[in-house]
């Protein structure tokens, strides 16, 4: 089983997971802003003893939580004070302890502090306590500046956008209607926390942790999102970063717009093989017996569920043509499981009740935890500036509906809440790069869709990283229980035993099998979906 970062997603919070799936980037070199590490301004932060407790929330049960206090403004550390909120899960082996990992789930608006428990399957909810990492390391969770039990929490009162893959013109009109009321709402409620709500305050949050913590350096493991902002860190305090690892990781120079598009063309990518591989069994699952018949077959389903949603799903209530279309787009990730999801997809296609058995192949399972802050993800992405001219969006949504449905389809071409803000960024982006902090990893599966491969590849040569490769898997997140022997080689090697980082290739699993009874041998058996369930809903569409 692939490892993969655990999120869970419901039918309720499709638009808030959506709105969590960016790939990002500086696209520009440039000097930030605020005092260096070593500022005397900063002292009476870094001096701060933690107040460690045994976490109250049930969801973080087994960790020790505590609250640090650092600047709003990092260029008046003088002025008003906010708390982020810190878990930690101290090393279990004592002796060899080296220091402090501090980690990142990405998101933007990911909550971080499960992250230092052991994964529970059925909550979705941890993710290194069974690592080796664990075993070195006193593991640091945090709930990110604006999120989770840091304060203030962002609440920009404010109704999502709706979502659509496949916008129509007056959708594309509707949701242009809901970025600007939503954007107006937040500037409004929250506009003082705005634009401090950035990825280079986020760092310097971190660094601020380090100190309190009493550590000299720092070591750190980031998935997607996470990755850019381990970036960040180690570009704003190289002297204070030790080893490094970033999973899944962003490209370095694209803008958030040019990242959520590339996405969509990255489930495309992989729509074009699952067809290919449905078309090569139509004798099983009848979709279609080339890829041109399947797509229709498919994209008939999605209209027919646009106009009259399913009402036989075992997770929610009525299922449309969005949902169909995400699903599909992110099943067509994960070959090792395609006679499963063709199966899910089969009672969808041919509108017949689904078993209940086949609920844990929907990434619409309700989760006991939804571990994001959505407007924490809006006012990070409103830290570079985005287009303005609404022919753009509206050329590039007509393109995109046609072109690449599936998967986020769509959804992000239209215009966001930051197309509309009046706030200007606090900083222009940091420059990335890495210059006085030691070799790192990066990590990339082959078909990502969400962080694609050659993001990846980008992030290991901009800073001179050793690189991972995950052939053959789309998969996200791939450090965690349940994965590659490869991968958690490599990282081990490196975290925990102090091996030189090194380039590396790692075969993922080959696409599924298919026997003389598809329908019979794929249902799935209850042992096999609850590993199989977090895996997909990991895999989804939040960084």
């Amino acid at each position: 089983m692939r490892r993969t970062r655990t999120t869970t997603l419901t039918a309720g919070v499709l638009t808030a997971a959506l709105a969590a799936s960016l790939a990002a980037a500086s696209p520009v070199a440039a000097d930030p802003t605020g005092p260096p590490a070593d500022d005397p301004a900063l002292a009476g932060f870094h001096d701060q003893e933690p107040a460690w407790a045994p976490c109250s929330e049930e969801h973080l049960r087994g960790l020790e939580c505590a609250d640090v206090e650092v600047p709003l403004d990092y260029s008046d550390p003088g002025g008003e004070r906010i708390t982020v909120a810190i878990s930690r899960a101290e090393a279990t082996d004592p002796d060899r302890r080296r220091g402090i990992l501090l980690t990142n789930p990405g998101g933007p608006g990911g909550h971080g502090r499960a992250m230092p428990l052991p994964l529970d399957l059925e909550t979705g909810v941890g993710m290194l306590g069974d690592t080796r990492v664990s075993e070195v390391y006193d593991v640091i969770g945090m709930d990110p500046r604006g999120s989770g039990g840091s304060s203030p929490r962002l609440d920009c009162e404010a109704e999502p956008l709706p979502v659509h893959t496949r916008p129509t013109d007056a959708e594309f009109s509707q949701t242009t209607r809901a970025a600007i009321s939503y954007q107006r709402a937040c500037e409004q409620n929250q506009g003082h926390l705005l634009p401090h709500m950035t990825t280079a305050n986020t760092a310097r949050d971190m660094d601020v942790i380090r100190a309190a913590l009493g550590e000299e350096k720092a070591n750190y493991l980031g998935y997607s999102y996470g990755t850019y902002l381990g970036a960040v860190y180690g570009s704003l305090f190289p002297e204070r970063l030790d080893r490094s690892v970033l999973d899944s990781s962003m490209h370095p120079e694209l803008t958030y717009r040019e990242a959520f598009l590339w996405q969509s063309r990255a489930y495309s990518e992989n729509m074009e093989r699952y067809t290919a591989w449905l078309a090569e069994h139509d004798d099983a699952f009848g979709f279609g017996a080339t890829p041109d018949e399947v797509y229709a077959t498919l994209d008939a389903t999605s209209e027919r569920l646009r106009e009259e949603p399913y009402r036989g799903h075992p997770a929610v209530e009525y299922y449309d043509g969005t949902m169909f279309d995400y699903e599909v787009g992110e099943h067509s990730r994960y070959q090792a499981n395609w006679n499963l999801f063709a199966a899910y997809h089969w009672f969808l296609v041919n509108d017949q009740p689904m078993p209940e058995e086949f609920v844990g192949l929907s990434l619409l399972v309700p989760g006991e935890y939804q571990g994001a802050t959505p407007d924490l993800q809006n006012a990070v992405l409103c830290e570079q500036e985005w287009p303005r001219r609404l022919s753009l969006y509206r050329a590039d949504t007509r393109r995109y509906r046609e072109e690449h449905p599936y998967g986020t389809g769509a959804y992000r071409a239209v215009p966001q809440p930051c197309t509309f803000s009046t706030l200007e960024p606090a900083e222009p982006p940091v420059g990335l790069e890495r210059d006085g902090y030691p070799e790192g990893l990066v990590i990339a599966g082959e078909f990502d869709a969400q962080t694609p491969h050659e993001g990846g590849a980008a992030m290991a040569e901009r800073l001179d990283h050793a690189f991972v490769t995950v052939t053959g898997d789309g998969g996200h997140g791939f450090y965690t229980p349940f994965g590659l022997d490869c991968v958690a080689e490599a990282v081990d090697a490196y975290l925990v035993e102090g091996a030189a980082p090194e380039d590396a290739t790692c075969q993922g699993l080959p696409p599924a099998e298919v026997g003389a009874e598809p329908l019979a041998e794929a249902e799935p058996e209850a042992e096999e979906l609850l590993p199989l369930s977090e895996a997909l809903r990991a895999g989804g569409p939040g960084l």
